[in-house]
């Protein structure tokens, strides 16, 4: 366990802790509550990267690709203008890196039947199989957020507290996965 990581953790811990009361109740104030929210979204978004940086190292493509494949996944088949629109990368990288893709055979590129001067770019079976693999086992996880409300702060920071957890312990599955492969 890094430095950093150990730190959050035990902020994390001291933070709630601290807070509480002989009752149990959390006696922070709307300011702390807040802050502590925002700090709980910043260790969020370092857990997330982390994941994904791993998932990127395992597919074997890099964090702009994967991007692309969020896009796909999330908006089905797409010309490389929508992809260019939806990504912020100019109509040239996006060209290089669907021939990567392809490359790669996690993408394919068919004619669109509605305009035959049209191109339209999706996932390859090999791309959603790997996706399954990867976010399969982090999205049956995921329900047990679903009885969070973000009515009230406590509840985000939570919420964004386990999401944090759960997300550092696929990183590290997808990190053992990568590097057990690279021993075969």
């Amino acid at each position: 366990m890094s430095r950093s990581i150990r730190t959050a953790a035990a902020w994390q811990d001291q933070g709630v802790s601290a807070a509480q009361d002989h009752d149990g109740e959390d006696s922070r104030s709307r300011t702390e509550l807040v802050n502590a929210a925002a700090m709980e979204a910043r260790l969020h978004q370092n857990s997330y990267d982390r994941f994904e940086d791993a998932v990127a190292a395992y597919i074997g493509v890099n964090r702009t690709a994967m991007r692309c494949m969020e896009v796909l996944d999330r908006l089905g088949q797409l010309t490389a203008g929508e992809i260019a629109v939806q990504t912020g990368l100019t109509s040239g990288a996006v060209t290089a890196m669907l021939d990567r893709l392809a490359r790669d055979d996690l993408v394919q590129r068919l004619p669109d039947p509605s305009d035959r001067r049209r191109v339209l770019v999706q996932l390859t079976a090999k791309a959603r199989r790997l996706a399954d693999e990867i976010y399969g086992p982090l999205t049956g996880e995921m329900g047990q957020f679903e009885h969070y409300s973000d009515d009230q702060l406590r509840l985000i920071e939570a919420f964004m507290r386990m999401t944090t957890r759960t997300l550092d312990r696929h990183a590290e599955r997808v990190e053992r996965l990568r590097r057990g492969r690279a021993a075969q």
